[in-house]
């Protein structure tokens, strides 16, 4: 993690000012001007981010097999999501409180329950659908805390702001520093560890596995730790409501492939879980991260450990 605003000096002070003001402020408005809010985010951010809103079409075009006109509509109403995203995000406390609950409807929380239960710590996975954030919230708030591998913001500020508030409910966030023992010891000590496995990851370890066809690097953390714990694997997914709120839906824990080798059962485990993201895309797909540069391998890559 980058160093506090703090030790940043004057600007990052300034910075952190202005993300708390803007933060106190979102907390006041009522959800739906929240959304509002965030859908005009979105809409400069489409209007203004040239690169940003090719790569989006773009890719919308050959994985969804779309055209322009179809491709653009999905692609603005992903940027209008992830205004909203970063607008509840920003105002993520508010979502603790007890008028919240009626925002969120879960299903399947059985599943998680039963995983836990075996004692032997819990892997999460989901993708930067929904409002992964708020699930992570609101699973801590039921009684589950959870450990979080998550990538540092490029503002000090956000970065920090951003930890305070996943912890506020009971989660951590892993440094950056030693992350795979952080994440074994979280796991040892029978806690949830949350891991978002649909963008690019640039070096090892990772995998190639196909994505909407064509392929892309994952990483292979999820499947190395499940097969070395025998810790089990719980998909979750959040799916976002026009009233505000999100239908969270966990799946039952997916089973270690019986398989000749440790390796070829991470390697299966990992496969199937991006199978899983790819049918959640394809449900919702305006409301996943389609502006991100999920396939920056060439397309004639081997599909194979790298």
């Amino acid at each position: 993690m980058n160093g506090s605003p703090a030790e940043q000096g004057f600007v990052g002070r300034i910075e952190q000012g202005a993300i708390t003001a803007v933060a106190v402020g979102l907390r006041a408005l009522p959800v739906r001007a929240r959304i509002r809010a965030g859908h005009a985010v979105g809409t400069l951010a489409f209007l203004l981010d040239r690169r940003r809103r090719r790569l989006a079409v773009d890719n919308l075009r050959w994985a969804m097999s779309i055209d322009e006109r179809g491709a653009r509509a999905i692609a603005r109403g992903s940027f209008h999501h992830f205004g909203r995203v970063l607008v509840e995000c920003l105002s993520m406390t508010s979502y603790a409180c007890p008028r919240a609950d009626r925002l969120f409807h879960v299903t399947g929380f059985d599943n998680l329950r039963a995983a836990q239960r075996l004692g032997r710590g819990v892997l999460v996975f989901s993708a930067h659908i929904g409002n992964w954030e708020l699930v992570a919230l609101r699973q801590a708030l039921a009684g589950y805390p959870m450990d979080f591998i998550a990538r540092p913001m490029k503002s000090s500020a956000l970065d920090h702001a951003l930890q305070r508030w996943r912890e506020s409910a009971g989660n951590r966030v892993l440094g950056r520093q030693g992350v795979l023992r952080s994440a074994l010891r979280s796991l040892r000590e029978g806690r949830s560890l949350a891991i978002l496995i649909d963008q690019h990851v640039s070096g090892p370890p990772r995998l190639i596995l196909p994505f909407f066809g064509r392929p892309a690097a994952v990483t292979a953390t999820l499947g190395w730790l499940a097969v070395r714990l025998d810790a089990p694997v719980v998909p979750v997914v959040s799916y976002a409501r026009a009233d505000g709120g999100y239908d969270i839906e966990y799946l039952p824990a997916l089973a270690v492939p019986a398989l000749a080798s440790p390796q070829e059962q991470s390697i299966e485990l990992t496969r199937r879980a991006n199978e899983l993201i790819e049918s959640w895309i394809r449900h919702m797909p305006e409301t996943w991260l389609w502006l991100h540069d999920r396939w920056k391998v060439p397309e004639d890559t081997p599909m194979e450990t790298q």
